[in-house]
């Protein structure tokens, strides 16, 4: 049996009982020498100490707290690679930009139904600059940015996410949680790259803290049909991660 990682004394519902309970050592004498002298009727003494502590219960969970349903789970920052003016890698006329906009409004969609507040580099198809989205990293708990991969072999293929060493465990679980929806593979270190072994070198992004999820490969016409039928399989599934991870920080 597991439990709940939480205080219980926060809950009115518990404090009052509690005070009740309290209360009966002094009330109880109180009642006793009140009836014995019959001052009040014998019954009296029977109906307060069968009924304080069960309306006490009662009023405790009846009264609203609001504080306790207003505590956000994080500040999660979730951009989109490249830019309105930067597609990306190209195929045909499929482009990356276009592609990571969507996974991630998908994600975002999940993370705020979920409670968590988000910051994104644009809405709908909009889609801001790197300097943009660096400068929301400051100040969140997370920062996950999605890229598609490109490779001139058409066969090249998996799904990585590059992150500081601090962030392995969670570029690890978001790689595999892409991975398993999208029916793709790992690369890397169980889908973690130290972006100092990256071919691509120091990251801005990463540097600032956050973590850059390649989902696949848009050179790779299998992993790209999979990826456009099953990204909000897979953007719920990240969310979900990031839930989670808010969750244990």
């Amino acid at each position: 049996m597991n439990f709940i990682n939480e205080s219980a004394w926060k809950y009115l519902s518990v404090k009052l009982p509690i005070l009740g309970a309290f209360l009966m050592l002094v009330l109880i004498p109180l009642l006793q020498w009140l009836t014995d002298y019959q001052i009040i009727p014998q019954q009296y003494h029977a109906t307060v100490t069968g009924i304080l502590i069960p309306a006490l219960a009662w009023l405790g969970r009846k009264i609203a707290q609001p504080k306790l349903h207003q505590q956000p789970l994080g500040f999660a920052t979730i951009t989109a690679g490249h830019s309105n003016t930067d597609p990306g890698a190209v195929s045909g006329k499929i482009k990356e930009a276009d592609l990571v906009v969507n996974f991630r409004n998908a994600v975002t969609h999940y993370l705020r139904e979920a409670g968590l507040q988000v910051k994104t580099d644009g809405t709908g198809s909009r889609n801001d600059p790197l300097s943009s989205a660096i400068k929301l990293i400051k100040g969140s708990s997370v920062a996950v940015e999605f890229h598609m991969n490109a490779a001139t072999s058409k066969q090249a293929n998996g799904v990585e996410t590059i992150a500081l060493p601090k962030d392995k465990k969670l570029a690890q679980d978001l790689s595999k949680t892409v991975a398993d929806a999208l029916g793709s593979r790992l690369r890397g270190d169980n889908g973690w790259i130290d972006q100092s072994k990256s071919a691509r070198g120091r990251l801005a992004y990463v540097n600032a803290g956050g973590l850059i999820v390649e989902l696949g490969f848009i050179s790779n016409e299998d992993e790209l049909a999979r990826f456009n039928a099953r990204y909000w399989l897979a953007a719920k599934a990240v969310a979900k991660v990031l839930i989670d991870y808010e969750s244990r920080n």
